[in-house]
């Protein structure tokens, strides 16, 4: 009885823990609402889980999407913005005509001439059948920032459209790409500046601060070009991705950035467009899980957050608060069932981890069910939640004293290895083939992000529990037996390029990664010390033997 008793405590109190830890990251959030329930304009691409641009321009596409797509729009805004004019996207400015809405109408412009007549053509063709609906042609989208053409060059293209329309004409880019190219300044009618907080480089603003980036961005341009017609191209904040420096990608934080912005537009007296009405998935492929979620509405093309009222992060945290409740709950089952007597002291632990493997292991689905591409991601994906729940155990197996776990010591790699070769493996191999199999990709994600982290997403929550876990192995004297040199090696990499990848010093996410770097180096970190003393003896050795050559000549 008095067990039961233990147990009840102890899981009432973990799970008041997780509920009120999950109530308040699920609280709702006060802001600003947007003006009327309306954006000035939105940028749209009609795309589908299996058709969009990077298939060309003549990509599968339902029957009835894009008026469908537009229908829900024009509840949101009476503009969109286009990129491309050629293919499945010349259906969109006949569809927004219908629709009595503007469109700022996109002729996509790269390195290939014969493209770049064919994409005009077909901008100038269905814009002389739809001039009402045509708020301007924006000729080429970001050139000069990937350096696909000279400003010269492009100036020449945007006057040769102009003699060809009486319609505006307009190109668009970052500002400082406005900057450095005024002679494309000179050939517009319309400057398109995209002013995009969360890219500024090279220290992003928090989303707080990003009002007063737009606002002097705006200021800039005017003082550069005052008489210039200046619009807002791109303005936006991400959903989900990985944080940059200060700039935290959330459904709060994009709710907060656009419907803050929406409310301060009419005082900066700029007309602008957000990037973008719909997510697009198939951005995640060139730009990271970042790129696919700048949408207003999501890709089922549900809305992602409403335009007025309070903002949940996490609308469905009840959900979240009983599947961390329930781990709990199994993992104290799971004492009771596997030990005749335990402390007290092993019931709370045991609760604790429990709690813990449910709340990581929610955040992390949510994670890489954002990141996941195709069937290798979605494989990915599961293989990092196997890891968090296998740590979640394992922390679970080592509070609750079970004798398997406390008589084993994970195996070396080289014995790991000679097991798999002879298809056996004993405990300790498999303890180790466990450690390995969490130090290897941790390693790899961990060197990918120092060396070009920019759309690389950060995990830690995938691995802080199977890092806990083997940091308290080698804590308790259970450790693997290290000391030798691939401990060494691995140790040292996930302790430097853990460190290498945190971008500021106020990026709480890169922090944390470089927190479980560390954690996952330490059972190493002897190993590793007694490799660079050896290094530093044979550097000694080789500079006296060369002294004494040099002595000898």
């Amino acid at each position: 009885m008095r067990r039961f008793l233990i147990s009840l405590g102890v899981f009432a109190a973990v799970a008041s823990a997780v509920t009120a830890l999950w109530a308040w990251l699920g609280r709702p959030v006060e802001m600003a609402d947007v003006p009327g329930g309306r954006f000035d304009c939105l940028s749209y691409v009609p795309t589908t889980a299996t058709g969009h641009p990077l298939m060309g321009p003549d990509y599968d596409l339902p029957s009835g999407l894009i008026e469908r797509d537009l229908e829900t729009l024009s509840k949101l805004t009476d503009c969109v913005r286009t990129y491309s004019s050629y293919g499945v996207q010349a259906g969109v400015l006949p569809a927004a005509a219908k629709l009595g809405m503007k469109v700022l109408l996109g002729v996509w412009i790269g390195t290939e001439d014969k493209r770049n007549r064919i994409e005009i053509a077909a901008a100038l063709r269905v814009a002389a059948r739809h001039p009402e609906a045509v708020r301007a042609i924006v000729v080429g989208n970001e050139v000069l920032l990937r350096r696909e053409m000279t400003g010269q060059r492009l100036a020449g293209i945007i006057q040769s459209v102009k003699a060809r329309t009486p319609l505006p004409v307009a190109y668009a880019d970052v500002f400082d790409f406005w900057e450095r190219h005024p002679a494309v300044a000179e050939a517009v009618d319309l400057m398109l500046i995209h002013v995009l907080p969360y890219w500024d480089d090279p220290a992003p603003r928090s989303v707080r601060a990003a009002q007063d980036g737009v606002r002097a961005t705006v200021a800039r341009a005017r003082a550069v070009f005052p008489d210039a017609r200046i619009e807002i191209g791109e303005t936006g904040w991400p959903s989900a991705g990985r944080t940059r420096g200060a700039g935290v990608p959330s459904r709060v934080n994009q709710a907060r950035f656009l419907r803050e912005f929406a409310a301060q537009a009419r005082t900066l007296g700029v007309p602008y467009n957000v990037v973008e009405a719909v997510d697009q998935p198939w951005k995640r492929v060139p730009e990271g899980t970042v790129g696919g979620f700048w949408g207003v509405l999501d890709a089922d093309r549900a809305a992602k957050f409403p335009l007025s009222g309070p903002v949940r992060e996490w609308p469905d945290w009840p959900l979240a608060a009983g599947f961390s409740t329930a781990l709990c709950l199994l993992f104290l089952a799971g004492l009771s069932m596997s030990a005749r007597t335990v402390r007290p002291a092993a019931v709370l632990k045991v609760g604790l981890a429990g709690g813990a493997t449910g709340t990581c292991l929610w955040m992390l689905a949510a994670q890489v069910e954002a990141a996941a591409i195709g069937l290798l991601g979605g494989l990915a994906g599961v293989y990092l939640l196997v890891l968090a729940a296998g740590g979640g155990v394992l922390l679970a197996a080592q509070a609750a004293r079970m004798p398997l776990i406390e008589t084993l010591r994970p195996a070396p790699l080289g014995e790991v290895l000679e097991g798999l070769r002879r298809r056996r493996l004993s405990h300790e191999q498999v303890l180790g083939l466990i450690r390995w199999a969490v130090l290897l990709p941790a390693g790899i994600l961990a060197l990918a992000l120092a060396a070009d982290g920019r759309h690389r997403d950060f995990l830690p929550l995938a691995f802080v529990l199977p890092g806990l876990a083997l940091a308290v192995l080698t804590w308790r004297g259970r450790g693997a037996r290290t000391g030798r040199p691939e401990d060494a090696w691995i140790a040292v990499l996930l302790a430097v390029t853990g460190l290498l990848a945190v971008d500021a010093s106020g990026n709480l996410e890169a922090l944390a990664w470089a927190g479980t770097c560390l954690l996952l180096a330490l059972p190493g970190l002897p190993a590793a010390l007694g490799e660079l003393r050896f290094l530093g003896r044979a550097l000694a050795a080789q500079g006296q033997g060369n002294q004494g050559q040099d002595h000898g000549r």
